[in-house]
């Protein structure tokens, strides 16, 4: 299991050239996008799945983050916050039906978890939380599994590949 992440920084510039690398469906949902933000996740996520080749993948985004988990032998979810944002964790906790979390931080490992669980689509036989700046990324799967290897995507070098 890895997880890649990457900035949607990274194609903002070149937008056209990277839509060019996705399908004709994925290019065509890509254009209804109206926020050119959600535009670029969407199409940093579907550029990176179509890129890392694996049989299972599952995408989150927060902010400028688009990460993709990837399995060859487990179903999984995925999902990101940005933990350094201050919230009403209690009431925020209650309105999900969950006992209120004693840290902010506590909040962020059960919502993440319960985003990923949603994606994953059942109840997970295992689950790891990887934190990357202020973020927090969790990453559940079906199968138990070792801590995910996390990797950077470059998105430009897959660009500059299909240009040669």
């Amino acid at each position: 299991m890895q997880v890649f992440i990457a900035n949607i920084d990274s194609i903002s510039k070149n937008t056209d050239d990277f839509m060019a690398l996705l399908s004709a469906d994925d290019r065509a949902r890509a254009k209804k996008f109206q926020k050119q933000t959600r535009k670029l996740q969407f199409v940093l996520g579907h550029l990176m799945v179509a890129n890392i080749g694996k049989k299972y993948t599952s995408i989150a985004h927060r902010d400028k983050l688009v990460v993709v988990a990837t399995a060859s032998n487990a179903r999984l979810g995925v999902d990101i916050e940005n933990a350094s944002v201050k919230r009403d964790f209690v009431a925020a906790a209650e309105l999900m039906g969950e006992n209120p979390p004693k840290t902010l931080f506590d909040f962020y490992k059960m919502f993440t978890k319960s985003e990923a669980i949603y994606k994953l689509g059942t109840a997970p036989a295992c689950t790891h939380f990887i934190t990357y700046g202020d973020y927090l990324i969790c990453v559940v799967a079906n199968k138990k599994f070792a801590m995910p290897r996390v990797h950077n995507f470059d998105a430009l070098s897959i660009l500059a590949a299909k240009k040669e």
